[in-house]
């Protein structure tokens, strides 16, 4: 698999460290090499009960090979965390001490393919490590990574480590992650790949939208406590539901103009608010604004805007029309029993199922305009 024929050694130039409770010998080398000398001990609970690593994901690790691979770019740099790496058969090292440094000599071919054991156990990186050496399409990944060589660790020392570093850290806030990255990337290749997070991020900022102010984006909470807002819905909640409201709807990309898009699903919500006034009003009382609220409203707003487009009728009063046949299809207060309480629903197939009730109440009504008139009217209205 790996690019990298007769190579019979790895050197790799390192310091000895404490870190907390090991001694361990830190530095940096290329990624290729990292991956040469290790080797992934994945768990199956038949084939392998006694492995630690996660199934690989290929798609992962094919990410983590291009952001490594991609062209430097020195306003947006690149950084890796520590490969973190287990010499378990001290007989592939030899460890030379050259003053303060030390070398580490692994011997590769001690490392015999094919017989499935490891001799250099992935603790941390095994997707940033999987492509690194290169194969018959990727060519090795030749840039600097620090890494942390820790030798013979047990079997359990080595698993302790592996659930500390993925089990002890808080995970980010997906609103948080999707905000951070939408600031790093150009506004024509946000639209073009993501348009759901680029809608969500206009109806937050967007004074006309109805959800301007109301969306919390991520981060600390403290600033909007101290000017006595409350900010109901996160960022993810709302771009999910984006994301189900353009993936139901088949007429709204036959609007080719994203503000024109942007414009009819702000018209979508704004509907929604002045239907749901009590609701929209009291998110504290009801589960509107909650995600089966967003998620089940936002399926139903790519139904109805599918009956709207047709007609060349995407006004606001519209959409108020057909959403106050579905007013009262459930009660949306958290307190509510009986048929019609969604109180306890949750998910993605619990929402697809309030949506489909409620499109079975809508009624239509006619009018007639051109796809290009129907743009170009809500084109100006964006600005």
């Amino acid at each position: 698999m790996a690019k990298f024929g007769g190579v019979k050694v790895v050197e790799l130039t390192s310091f000895q460290s404490n870190n907390l409770d090991t001694i361990c010998y830190r530095g940096h080398a290329p990624l290729a090499h990292l991956s040469l000398i290790s080797q992934p001990d994945v768990f199956d609970q038949v084939n392998n009960p006694k492995g630690l690593q996660r199934d690989l994901s290929p798609k992962h690790a094919s990410e983590a090979y291009d952001y490594a691979t991609r062209q430097e770019n020195k306003s947006f740099p690149r950084a890796y965390p520590e490969i973190v790496l287990n010499v378990r058969d001290k007989s592939v090292v030899e460890i030379h001490k050259e003053t303060e440094r030390i070398r580490l000599d692994f011997d590769l071919s001690k490392m015999q393919e094919g017989n499935n054991k490891i001799y250099v156990s992935r603790v941390d990186g095994n997707h940033r490590l999987y492509f690194a050496a290169g194969d018959d399409r990727r060519e090795p990944v030749l840039v600097d990574v620090p890494f942390q060589i820790h030798i013979g660790l047990t079997r359990d020392q080595e698993r302790s480590i592996f659930v500390d570093i993925n089990s002890n850290q808080k995970g980010l806030n997906t609103s948080h992650l999707d905000i951070m990255q939408s600031r790093l990337t150009a506004e024509e290749q946000e639209i073009k790949y993501h348009l759901d997070r680029w809608i969500t991020k206009r109806l937050s900022e967007d004074p006309k939208s109805p959800w301007h102010g109301l969306i919390h984006l991520g981060g600390s909470k403290l600033g909007s406590r101290t000017q006595g807002l409350t900010r109901p819905v996160n960022f993810a909640s709302i771009k999910g539901g984006t994301n189900k409201l353009l993936s139901k709807s088949q007429y709204i990309h036959d609007l080719t103009d994203p503000e024109a898009q942007y414009v009819i699903i702000r018209n979508y919500w704004n509907a929604v608010k002045t239907v749901f006034a009590e609701e929209w009003a009291n998110p504290k009382e009801y589960l509107l604004l909650k995600n089966i609220g967003v998620w089940s409203l936002s399926f139903l707003g790519g139904t109805i805007i599918d009956r709207c487009i047709p007609n060349g009728k995407v006004d606001i009063d519209t959409m108020v029309y057909h959403l106050r046949h579905v007013r009262t299809t459930f009660d949306w207060r958290r307190s509510a029993t009986g048929d019609k309480s969604i109180a306890g629903m949750s998910g993605n197939r619990a929402a697809m199922i309030l949506a489909g009730e409620m499109a079975e109440e809508l009624r239509d009504e006619k009018g007639i305009s051109s796809i290009r008139e129907l743009q170009d009217k809500l084109k100006a209205e964006a600005t």
